[in-house]
């Protein structure tokens, strides 16, 4: 007994997709290939027995078919064994959301069995893959934007100047020298009371060195005890325009007073800020003056 003129259909198809794609584009899974074989070679087998109510094969296919690296899509095919029935389904690539993806599977329409199968599929290929091409353009053009924010933000240069209302431990001032000195800023520490930090350098690297200085230095000290305050942050136009070329304490050499010696003479820290070309933020930090 010969295959039925559905199935028949169906095996036509089938035999048509091998012709038009390489056993690496199309997959046929072992059921579907053994019927496929017999059909070819004696199509009056009697197919019908063998009881397999769709064939079913995958498509694997670049989005851009002249460029190496593309990425690929896959579509499910399954075809009744009974009817003519088709149904296609696109696989989720790992490359999009499930928003884009359930966006994407309602623009696949129902397959009408009117219509010649083998150009609903290939119009659906086509569709699906023009899609994807706009969206992995657009995807491409957003991380290019973003590599170039984050480009600009890694070469950011800031100066910030932190207030405390004491700074004494030895230990705590000098981690604040040498965790600066491990990534790379520059500036100073002033112990006493008040105590001041001013640091330069990638303006997210500071960030994380105040969060370590905190989570690290600072960790046997109470969180409601842990007084700082970033008084100014002030961007330079490049990074030659820092002012400091080290990072160091310069505690001993300012003038101190009181009865434990411990309140620095802000009058001299301010000659030397003038000196170092910082007296204006100096002065915005501490004395309420400057921008």
């Amino acid at each position: 007994m010969s295959a039925s003129p559905e199935l028949e259909a169906q095996l036509d198809l089938l035999q048509l997709l091998t012709s038009m794609y390489t056993s690496t584009e199309l997959l046929l899974p072992e059921s579907t290939q053994s019927i496929l074989d017999t059909y070819l070679g004696d199509p009056s087998s009697d197919l019908n027995a063998q009881g397999v109510e769709e064939l079913e094969c995958e498509l694997e296919l670049p989005i851009d078919e002249y460029n190496a690296n593309s990425e690929k899509v896959t579509f499910q095919i399954l075809l009744s064994t009974s009817s003519k029935d088709l149904k296609m389904r696109f696989k989720q690539p790992t490359y999009l959301n499930r928003s884009q993806y359930e966006t994407l599977i309602q623009d696949i329409p129902q397959y009408d069995e009117n219509e010649e199968s083998s150009e609903y599929i290939l119009n659906s290929v086509e569709s699906i893959k023009t899609s994807l091409q706009s969206i992995l353009e657009l995807s491409t053009l957003q991380n290019q934007e973003l590599e170039v924010k984050e480009d600009a933000q890694d070469k950011q240069i800031d100066r910030v100047w932190f207030w405390l209302p004491s700074l004494s431990t030895r230990e705590k001032r000098d981690d604040m020298v040498n965790f600066a000195k491990e990534v790379g800023l520059t500036g100073f520490v002033l112990a006493g009371k008040p105590g001041i930090l001013c640091v330069e350098g990638n303006s997210q690297v500071i960030d994380k060195y105040m969060s370590r200085i905190k989570s690290e230095s600072w960790s046997d000290i109470p969180k409601h005890h842990k007084k700082i305050t970033e008084r100014l942050r002030r961007p330079l136009p490049t990074p030659d325009k820092r002012s400091f070329t080290d990072m160091k304490e310069i505690t001993d050499i300012i003038p101190h007073y009181g009865q434990y010696n411990h309140r620095g003479d802000m009058s001299e820290v301010k000659r030397l800020m003038d000196q170092w070309g910082v007296g204006e933020d100096f002065g915005a930090v501490v004395m309420n003056s400057g921008s």
